[in-house]
């Protein structure tokens, strides 16, 4: 009888756990992740705009004051592939080392997204865009006109995205 009980005390709180975790851990939309799951947690973050459907851009995108949000998707299945967001006319700067752009990662994701772009390493500049590696994304920033602009990328893709950009910088291409 008494290991029983044991056994369902553990268990119970187990759960309990599990649950308070799950419930008290704020929900993130990233890049490899659906787009209804960007659009439905956009929607809890109230500095972030609404999220349409832009059909050139191949995303989802809105703007709120000053700040600019998409998300660019796959035809196919609806994953997202990167995300961005733009703030104009502030004077703010998207760079490992300004503590408002980190508080604004903190602020929109989480602690744990502004600490992995803080303590990301640079890579490489190619044009207006610098890139970064983080442990669990890859960033790539630029300075935009008239304001700053940061990109969430998956890791496995970084290299991809710089490829691209330097076959974009000698080919014209438009990315």
């Amino acid at each position: 009888m008494k290991k029983s009980f044991n056994f369902n005390y553990l268990f119970h709180a187990t759960v309990s756990a599990i649950a308070i975790l799950l419930a008290v851990t704020p929900a993130n939309a990233l890049p490899g992740q659906n787009i209804s799951t960007v659009v439905k947690w956009a929607k809890t973050k109230p500095q972030l705009p609404t999220l349409r459907y832009n059909s050139e851009a191949h995303g989802y995108d809105g703007t709120k004051g000053k700040l600019y949000f998409y998300a660019d998707v796959t035809a196919e299945n609806g994953t997202v592939t990167k995300e961005g967001i733009t703030v104009s006319g502030s004077g703010l700067k998207f760079t490992t080392k300004n503590a408002n752009a980190v508080k604004l990662l903190q602020n929109i994701y989480n602690s744990q997204i502004a600490n992995d772009f803080q303590k990301s390493r640079y890579v490489t500049k190619i044009g207006r865009d610098l890139y970064y590696r983080g442990q669990k994304f890859a960033y790539i920033t630029a300075e935009v006109q008239g304001g700053s602009a940061l990109q969430i990328i998956p890791l496995r893709n970084l290299q991809e995205f710089i490829d691209n950009a330097k076959y974009c910088q000698t080919n014209q291409c438009d990315i």
